[in-house]
């Protein structure tokens, strides 16, 4: 008998950040036709004609619009069902929590946090901003990342998400320099959190390399 059943597609980290990034467009869109139309009496449905949910529309409406957004729609859908069934169980830990990088990285939040609170609480700057927008993102990916789980199905799911933790780790060091050069921080404090960032930063990216290697060896 001939099996005509289908294996969903395994995803790359590269196909999840673009998964990923659509998703970033998507809410971002959402958001500012929100902002820009809350007051509008038929704010619902300009936000479901302009954001392609022709599901939530009548069939007027879908007549009206149907058509230039329908390839993406499909896609990101098709997207979202296939994320559902793959399941996110991880392996190696019972909890994210137990995981030995992600709390190092919710420590080192949690200093971050006590520093921006008692010492720098009252001083305005772009590089405190950046350094406190960055700061909780590692940890969170991390624990996000985990939630994809560890096997092939969803690995580049959890690449991914852990990329996106190492880049607001850099950005997290580069506004730390840029807090020293101020004068923000002194020599001692500058030390001490960089040295520890750097810390986190390095194994995140160390963790990284490790499930790439273990994505490579299920293709092998």
């Amino acid at each position: 008998m001939e099996n005509n059943s289908e294996e969903p597609e395994i995803w790359d980290e590269h196909q999840w950040e673009e998964f990923m990034r659509e998703s970033d467009k998507r809410t971002e869109k959402y958001l500012r036709l929100m902002d820009e139309y809350k007051d509008h009496p038929d704010c619902d449905r300009i936000i479901a004609i302009n954001m392609g949910w022709f599901h939530m529309l009548s069939e007027t409406d879908c007549d009206e619009k149907h058509g230039w957004l329908d390839g993406y729609i499909d896609e990101f859908e098709a997207g979202e069902e296939w994320k559902q069934i793959t399941g996110y169980d991880p392996i190696e830990f019972d909890d994210f929590e137990d995981f030995p990088l992600y709390q190092k990285a919710y420590e080192y939040t949690i200093k971050g946090i006590n520093l921006l609170k008692t010492e720098i609480d009252d001083i305005k700057d772009d590089s405190l901003d950046a350094f406190a927008r960055s700061l909780i993102i590692p940890p969170a990916k991390i624990a996000g990342g985990f939630g994809f789980g560890f096997e092939m199905e969803s690995l580049g799911g959890n690449i991914a998400n852990c990329k996106r933790g190492l880049t607001a780790a850099n950005r997290m060091l580069t506004a730390l320099q840029e807090m020293r050069d101020k004068k923000i921080i002194n020599s001692s404090t500058f030390s001490s959190l960089y040295t520890e960032g750097k810390e986190v930063r390095d194994e995140l990216a160390i963790y990284i390399v490790e499930m790439r290697e273990r994505f490579r060896r299920g293709f092998t």
